[in-house]
């Protein structure tokens, strides 16, 4: 459908050029990549941790609604740990060819549900379409909605990292100045918490809480989380802190909302991941390449 339009100024008439309309409504399709392996194949946890991994990723689809086509993709070949150099190193290739597999199948946009972004700056620079991870997109939409933020985890292994990320993404200087990545101490398995919502009321939040007082007091205006299982704080609708007008963001919302918003760009827009100079990244067959020894032990 075109249009024109007619401007009125004094005895004159001017008629702009006609546009075509555009599709108000895209529909994407929105990958969600957990770092951890798929239920059936974790030795560690076995079956009880879809529990989790539905959860996750229901947020995910309630967030978005029924504009998005909502994927998930594991990493089957997960060290489960993301605070050490060499088990990372190993954990982030998992992710990245679960990445590739979901480009492949045409997902428009890429969701890292893991609070230590693993892998994040790597997929960019690897991958076409964007990619989000969930603590970054929460520390990014508590810069619009206060002067400084803190950021809280649930195990003291984790918070170095994320400062450490939150230095690579330039946001530093919006977080408070002490201790700006801090710990609930919550390192348990996450598996009850998605099964039983009151160990989350009774538990989690008053734990979260406590924490989140001191940052406060420290100059916290809002605070963010960094862990995918606190997206169960989002299934209860818990989004401010007690007693406060400092408002959560819960990373699995926030990642949720901006890999939407992303994927929408891209497929409408054409606009993706800058590969001018940081995320330049490398051929696609120069990547195969290197990643075929790799592919090759994991199919044995």
């Amino acid at each position: 459908m075109k249009f024109v339009h007619l401007v009125e100024e004094g005895p004159s008439r001017y008629i702009l050029p006609q546009f075509e309309t555009m599709e108000i409504s895209v529909s994407i399709n929105l990958h969600v990549q957990f770092m951890s392996p798929e239920a059936k194949n974790d030795k560690m946890f076995g079956l009880a941790k879809a529990v989790v991994h539905n959860g996750i990723a229901q947020v995910v689809r309630d967030t978005v609604g029924v504009d998005a086509n909502v994927t998930v993709g594991y990493n089957n070949h997960s060290s489960y740990v993301t605070t050490r150099a060499f088990m990372t190193a190993y954990n982030n290739v998992g992710i990245l060819e679960s990445l590739f597999r979901a480009e492949q199948d045409g997902a428009d946009v890429a969701l890292i549900a893991c609070g230590n972004d693993p892998a994040l700056l790597m997929a960019r620079e690897a991958l076409d379409i964007p990619v989000v991870g969930i603590t970054e997109s929460a520390m990014l939409l508590a810069c619009a909605l206060g002067k400084r933020f803190a950021v809280i985890g649930i195990e003291r292994d984790c918070a170095d990292l994320v400062e450490s990320n939150m230095e690579d993404y330039g946001l530093t200087d919006k977080a408070i100045k002490r201790d700006p990545v801090r710990t609930a101490d919550l390192a348990e398995s996450l598996i009850p918490w998605f099964e039983n919502p009151e160990i989350v009321r009774n538990h989690v939040i008053p734990r979260f809480e406590e924490v989140a007082r001191g940052a406060i007091e420290d100059g916290a205006e809002v605070i963010v989380t960094a862990c995918a299982g606190l997206a169960v704080l989002t299934r209860l609708g818990y989004a401010k802190i007690s007693g406060t007008d400092v408002p959560l963001i819960e990373g699995v919302l926030a990642g949720a909302h901006l890999a939407q918003t992303y994927g929408t760009l891209r497929k409408r827009y054409g606009i993706t991941t800058s590969k001018q100079r940081t995320f330049k990244g490398l051929p696609r067959e120069t990547v195969d390449y290197f990643l075929a020894p790799f592919r090759q032990s994991m199919a044995v």
